[in-house]
């Protein structure tokens, strides 16, 4: 038979001993190219052959694996298993015992979930043991957990790194980032926020021009199969061959209406394209992304209600009652209430009533000053928190001008469909500091403005009443 050339040149001659000899001369060769890890322990656990997967897997080179215990690399929550799992060995004698899963930890202290198959040594190894198959966590077991963690109504940054750390996982085996679109950004450069790791300089996550600014302003996957090739800017290729990362699989996050939620990222250490089973989990990535930053958008609105009077839009007696019970800033309060307004309710009706209250809500929310927290405390009364420091020589004139504009703008007669309703307000006003130069807690301060209020009726219904200064 004539020799045939091969790749470089070079005549391939066919083999003179037998395709089965040289496989088991050569079987540990091949076992380091399979994708999964495997390594042979002894019957203590310690370990005495490890395939180039399990270097990969748990960061160390080989020579700083052999001799060492296998239980030096479990999370210590799993070693308690695993020593039984040890114990029980001599029960599968012929058998294969698996699959189980546990958590192994690498050299960063990161933690990591496998699946893992032992079985007894073949007689020809020559040692007592077992050897064991581990894969390492796949994309569905990193998102399985991920799908827990939304369930629990985690944090939303837990969440979300839960998610990135799929990007990891077999098949991607890279590094997973998500960089979140800040809705209340003004520029550019405070565009997105990143969640997972950032491999790259901090500078060219708001860099323009970048495949994931590209995927936000265009709303499509922006795919870097290899740094190296044309049509990648000079930064971002230098950035990704300076991390070692030659390929980005670049997926925009998107809520029904097209507008970009996020970006998800998938960092690779090699060139490569994207196959059908890797977009099958880029999409459930980025869907259960999605579902997160919705989750958490609900609860933020959840909480806004919980909080807010769903009549006026101004604090609720809970948010104030919570504001008392953190507040230690001292600061001053007044207290409104309406004149004549249960006439309102007795002559028109509650619905023209709730409407009356509403615009009184937004009148006075328009009339105080920025910093200044509007609440409705009860049916018809309003307390307004005032961030004016009590020391300031003017803070009582600031605060009597305050209550006095109120006053004014409540007087102005309210038009509610047919109606034309005027009522009025009083106000009764308390300084954070008392006029003999104590302190008041924020409870203390809204009772005197209370009762200011009660003394400015008594006076003359539609005035203005200050505890703490001279009347």
């Amino acid at each position: 038979m004539a020799s045939q050339p091969g790749e470089d040149g070079s005549s391939m001659c066919p083999p003179t001993r037998a395709p089965l000899e040289l496989i088991r001369e050569h079987s540990f060769r091949l076992i380091d190219v399979l994708p999964v890890a495997v390594f042979v322990i002894d019957q203590t656990g310690n370990i005495l052959y490890a395939n180039q997967r399990l270097v990969d897997m748990v960061g160390l080179v080989r020579e700083a694996l052999l001799g060492r215990s296998a239980f030096e690399f479990i999370d210590p929550r799993d070693t308690e298993f695993a020593l039984d799992l040890l114990n029980a060995g001599s029960e599968y004698h012929g058998t294969i015992m698996g699959p189980s899963r546990i958590r192994y930890v690498d050299p960063t202290g990161g933690c990591h979930h496998s699946q893992f198959w032992a079985y007894e040594c073949p007689p020809e190894i020559g040692v007592p043991g077992y050897v064991i198959t581990l894969t390492a966590e796949s994309v569905r077991d990193v998102l399985a957990t991920a799908v827990g963690a939304v369930a629990a109504d985690e944090p939303l940054e837990r969440n979300l790194a839960a998610i990135a750390t799929s990007g990891r996982a077999a098949p991607f085996d890279g590094i997973g980032t998500i960089l979140v679109v800040e809705p209340a950004s003004s520029t550019e450069a405070e565009r997105f926020r990143s969640v997972g790791p950032w491999p790259l300089d901090d500078e060219l996550i708001n860099a323009t021009g970048t495949p994931w600014h590209r995927s936000f302003v265009t709303g499509q996957m922006q795919d870097i199969t290899d740094c190296g090739l044309p049509g990648i800017g000079d930064q971002c290729r230098d950035g990704m061959a300076s991390a070692g990362l030659p390929a980005a699989w670049v997926r925009p996050v998107l809520h029904a209406s097209g507008k970009v939620a996020a970006v998800f990222i998938v960092w690779r250490r090699t060139p490569s394209r994207v196959s059908p089973n890797h977009e099958a989990h880029l999409s459930e990535a980025t869907r259960l992304t999605l579902l997160v930053l919705k989750q958490a958008h609900h609860r933020a609105e959840l909480e806004v209600a919980a909080h807010r009077d769903a009549l006026t839009g101004v604090g609720n007696r809970a948010s104030l009652n919570d504001r008392i019970g953190h507040d230690t800033s001292h600061p001053s309060a007044l207290f409104i209430d309406l004149d004549q307004f249960k006439a309102v309710n007795d002559t028109f009706g509650h619905s023209v009533g709730d409407e009356v209250i509403a615009l009184v809500g937004r009148r006075i929310s328009a009339a105080v000053r920025r910093g200044d927290d509007v609440y409705r405390s009860g049916g018809d009364e309003f307390v307004v928190v005032c961030d004016l420091k009590s020391g300031d020589p003017d803070a009582a004139a600031g605060l009597v001008g305050l209550a006095k504009r109120i006053v004014d703008r409540i007087a102005v007669p309210f038009d509610c469909g047919e109606h034309r309703i005027g009522i009025g307000a009083t106000v009764g006003i308390a300084s954070g500091r008392s006029s003999t130069g104590t302190w008041r807690s924020l409870a203390e301060t809204i009772c005197v403005a209370d009762r200011a209020m009660y003394v400015a009726k008594e006076r003359c219904r539609g005035s203005v009443f200050h505890a703490d200064a001279q009347s």
